[in-house]
């Protein structure tokens, strides 16, 4: 029987700095990938990326680092307002099944100090 276990990140948010791209976390032990994001009134016009990589090794330099979009492919955009009908303050919560990526990572269009009003979390459950 195999051993099942699950993992989260808080990628951005009032723990992960002031930065508006995150660490990228490997995602390539995960069968299922979980997505939650929550916005205040200051970030509710900010769009979030959620971004994957299929990189191989661990090291920084073979991801290009959090300032280059080099080997990134966008996995979905969560537009403005879209995560509730007020368009305002909201959440949303998303799943990718399976995820088909080794890394993932989240950006924002906001600004450092805006983005880390926002929380990202992903949360990731083995085979």
């Amino acid at each position: 029987m195999a051993y099942q276990f699950t993992n989260y990140q808080v990628a951005m948010g009032a723990f992960s700095g002031s930065t508006s791209t995150s660490n990228a976390w490997f995602v390539g032990d995960f069968r299922l990938i979980t997505l939650s994001i929550q916005t205040s009134n200051t970030t509710s016009s900010a769009t979030f990326i959620i971004q994957g990589s299929n990189a191989d090794g661990f090291q920084v330099g073979d991801l290009g680092g959090p300032s280059l979009s080099t080997g990134w492919s966008n996995i979905t955009i969560v537009l403005p307002g879209s995560l509730n009908v007020a368009g305002n303050v909201g959440r949303g919560l998303f799943t990718f099944d399976p995820p088909g990526y080794r890394w993932i990572r989240s950006t924002t269009s906001a600004d450092p100090q805006t983005a880390s009003r926002a929380t990202v979390i992903f949360a990731g459950s083995s085979f």
